[in-house]
């Protein structure tokens, strides 16, 4: 599953799955189709803050650590190199992490957790860069070659023997792994009819960098009773359940490789999660959930912004009770800006990742459109990890350096509506020989070509009141008896795989219907359905305000810290149908919480 948390809601998003066949065949893209607006060439405001990778380098602050593994890269390498099948290449990452987790709910501490845990991953490289025991096989049911969740255990501090003896164990393991699949590779090809020409590796550039160490700096009791007071507040009104919760993490991580690449880097974040629900009549859970995020404690709001959160959240979920569930649609709609940023995230950005390009059993929606018009002329997409800030607010996907030792990059995806680049790792494709530093994973995980920061501008744009008064007109245009504007979405999934269908479907958790005399209607139970190609070229106008969501995605390479930026978008026609209510037995007792009688 991919897992997506925004500011917010929580989103549940269907993992890119396996499969056979390729993208041959594929439906061209029908010429962008030019709207009835004339929109003014006014661009939407984007101030962005970014920090270059090397800001911050404070060699004096320089681990033992790190010659402890260049020293035992030199020493295995040497060995490895000299095998019957050698070692090309050979990396370690150590990532130490304490995350601190503190929950509430109806005024009473439920969660106080406090753990360190410091974890490697080696990563061995058999054959060459053109052909290693990394490659994908044609028929991966043996999971040999497939995605493998596997971490090891590496003694804190910097003892030389003992980190050594770690490094060295998991390395003769990873090693022997590899001989194995590569002697898969090898058997693969003598079957193939098609064969990969592309190669399995690319070069990258030698990087030394040393971050200062962090300091993970709170009061918990202060916190503990903070959280207590908001959970009391917040179940009001329809709530039976009422939740704050923060989470803060420091993390240290140090990289080395065969290339001679020497990371060291350390950081902090912090993050408020209020979060309300109740069962409607009919069965449906309804939910409301806020976070907020930030690079240390002290970033999160102040008691009386989250008095606002709650007071937000409750509104959101009485409405929600009393709403009507929708039913199906299709017609014009609007996706304010952070629905249109997972939107965004979803539909567009997990079908730009290098990797899926390579894969014969992914869809490759947008595999054949390099240089082709797949949205209107003055939309344009990047991403950037290395933004600190966007229009003041922090971003989640910031990053210096990804999980492969390349420093981030900024990489225009779409430019003036073509398709002109991928998120890339080091493992190559046509047309894309080398990484532009989005090798993402979480510990345990293979590295694959992940979002960071992605950003949606708009060369030309319109205030948000006019984006609503375009949808009147089309609704009266397309004689629908009203449009839907989106504000937040909860959650979804989209299909990449080629036996699948090359669809998404995403639920909403605010939506509303406007009539044509501009009055507005909240609705539930309602998810949107479509395709990629067709949603893309259904967009007609942006707003000139740019909104954010941070969140946390996952996909094959586990959960990594992301943002998406978008305007508001008006779609010419977009697709809705009915969500799913289970069939749930009501309880006996009324809960306590809404009680009108004291025990």
């Amino acid at each position: 599953m991919r897992r997506i948390v925004t500011v917010g809601a929580l989103l549940m998003m269907g993992c890119p799955g396996g499969g056979t066949g390729s993208s041959k065949g594929q439906v061209p893209i029908p010429p962008v189709i030019e709207g009835s607006f004339d929109l003014p060439t006014i661009p939407a405001k984007i101030e962005t803050t970014a920090s270059q990778p090397m800001d911050g380098d404070t060699p004096s602050a320089r681990s033992p650590l790190l010659d402890v593994m260049l020293g035992e890269t030199k020493r295995e390498m040497d060995a490895l190199s000299k095998q019957p099948d050698p070692a090309y290449y050979l990396a370690y990452q150590i990532v130490e992490r304490r995350t601190v987790n503190l929950e509430t709910e109806g005024g009473a501490l439920i969660a106080d957790r406090d753990a360190t845990a410091r974890s490697l991953d080696v990563e061995v490289r058999v054959g060459s860069p053109a052909l290693d025991n990394t490659r994908r096989l044609q028929d991966d049911q043996s999971g040999v070659n497939g995605p493998l969740f596997r971490t090891s255990i590496v003694p804190f501090g910097d003892d030389k023997v003992a980190i050594s003896n770690a490094l060295w164990v998991e390395t003769d393991r990873r090693y022997r792994e590899a001989l194995l699949g590569l002697s898969y590779v090898r058997q693969d090809l003598r079957t193939l009819k098609t064969k990969e020409t592309a190669p399995d590796f690319s070069h990258a550039k030698t990087e030394t960098y040393v971050g200062a160490p962090a300091t993970l700096t709170f009061d918990k009791a202060q916190w503990i009773e903070r959280l207590k007071r908001c959970s009391a507040k917040a179940l009001k009104g329809s709530a039976t359940r009422g939740s704050c919760e923060v989470t803060f993490t420091l993390n240290t991580v140090w990289f080395t490789n065969s290339e001679g690449t020497a990371i060291q880097q350390s950081w902090t974040q912090a993050e408020l999660a209020v979060s309300v629900g109740v069962k409607s009549d009919d069965g449906q859970n309804l939910n409301r959930l806020e976070q907020r995020f930030g690079r240390s404690p002290a970033d999160l709001p102040s008691d009386a912004e989250i008095d606002e959160v709650i007071a937000e959240v409750n509104a959101d979920l009485d409405a929600l009770h009393a709403a009507p569930r929708a039913e199906p649609y299709v017609g014009p709609a609007i996706l304010e800006g952070r629905a249109s940023g997972v939107f965004f995230h979803e539909v567009f950005g997990h079908r730009i990742e290098g990797h899926r390009q390579k894969d014969s059993t992914e869809g490759q929606t947008f595999g054949s459109y390099i240089g082709k018009l797949i949205g209107p002329e003055w939309l344009s997409v990047y991403d950037d990890p290395t933004l600190l800030t966007l229009n003041g607010l922090q971003l989640n996907g910031f990053y210096r350096f990804d999980d492969e030792g390349v420093r981030a990059q900024r990489v225009d995806l779409i430019k003036d509506g073509q398709l002109v680049g991928f998120n890339t790792n080091r493992n190559p494709f046509k047309g894309f020989e080398t990484s532009n530093g989005h090798g993402r994973r979480q510990p345990g995980m293979s590295s694959v070509a992940r979002q960071g920061n992605l950003v949606v501008e708009a060369a030309k744009s319109v205030p948000r009141e006019d984006l609503q008064k375009m949808l009147l007109e089309e609704i009266k245009k397309q004689n629908r008896p009203y449009g839907m504007v989106f504000t937040d979405i909860s959650g979804g999934y989209t299909l990449t795989s080629s036996f699948t269908p090359q669809a998404f479907k995403v639920h909403p958790v605010m939506a509303y219907r406007i009539y044509p005399d501009g009055k507005r209607e909240l609705v539930r139970g309602v998810d949107i359905v479509g395709t990629p190609l067709l949603a893309l070229q259904s967009i007609r106008a942006a707003s000139r305000e740019i909104e954010t969501f941070n969140g946390v995605c996952g996909a094959e390479s586990g959960y990594v810290p992301v943002s998406a930026s978008a305007p508001s978008l008006l779609v010419e026609r977009l697709e809705t149908d009915r969500g799913f209510v289970p069939d749930d037995r009501p309880p006996v007792l009324g809960p306590p919480s809404v009680s009108k009688e004291s025990p």
